[in-house]
């Protein structure tokens, strides 16, 4: 399973550079493929857990608290999350020049039409954490688990969460690497501790706050 849940975010990648290629209204086509990659994450996702057994499915989708506990834990991590990356971020690019240099001019991936602003917050704020804690942390997470004690399983996770995004090899942007792994870890602690959908809400309170963040400087 965890090498079904790696070459399945892979193949999502695939599928998402694909789409981009058989559209040419350059923001537009990103959007496309912005939410075929989630969505694509998401399907990738759901089918490996439906083969899964029925009490491993009742684990990975239980709810270790009340909706409420839930929701708040997750929204309070989030936004701790979001503090530690924009850390590592402003470090990383402090010890590097060269960071600033290469993602300088990065266009916003909201674009400028309704339908690439909605389908873009729909894929990030919704489809990715759904089909990411799923795909990363309910079957990779839980698959290494199986074969190592859980730090170096999350670890492990981790890297992998933030070697999927391929904004960070485009742009060689390692401090973003760096930040995609921390969150990586601390969404596979809470997973273990809080259950799915506490790293579901945190996940979505990091993008949700990204996409506000990009909504207010466009």
């Amino acid at each position: 399973m965890p090498l079904v849940a790696v070459v399945g975010g892979l193949l999502a990648l695939i599928v998402a550079g694909i789409v981009a290629l058989l559209f040419t209204s350059g923001q537009t086509a990103e959007a496309i493929a912005t939410f075929t990659g989630s969505a694509a994450i998401f399907g990738i996702g759901l089918l490996v857990v439906h083969h899964l057994p029925r009490h491993e499915r009742r684990r990975i989708f239980a709810l270790k608290a009340g909706i409420p506990v839930t929701v708040a834990i997750g929204l309070s991590a989030g936004l701790g999350m979001v503090v530690v990356t924009g850390i590592i971020i402003a470090v990383g690019t402090a010890l590097d020049p060269g960071v600033r240099d290469r993602t300088h001019g990065i266009g916003s991936p909201l674009g400028t039409g309704t339908l690439g602003v909605t389908l873009v917050i729909l894929s990030v704020v919704v489809l990715a954490p759904l089909g990411e804690e799923l795909l990363f942390r309910g079957v990779l997470l839980r698959g290494l688990v199986r074969r190592s004690p859980f730090w170096p399983a999350a670890v492990i996770s981790g890297i992998v969460f933030g070697a999927c995004h391929a904004d960070v090899w485009i742009y060689l942007f390692w401090p973003r690497l760096l930040a995609l792994a921390v969150v990586g870890v601390g969404l596979a602690w809470l997973n273990r501790e809080r259950g799915y959908w506490c790293g579901v809400t945190a996940h979505a309170t990091i993008n949700g706050l990204a996409t506000v963040a990009l909504l207010l400087t466009r």
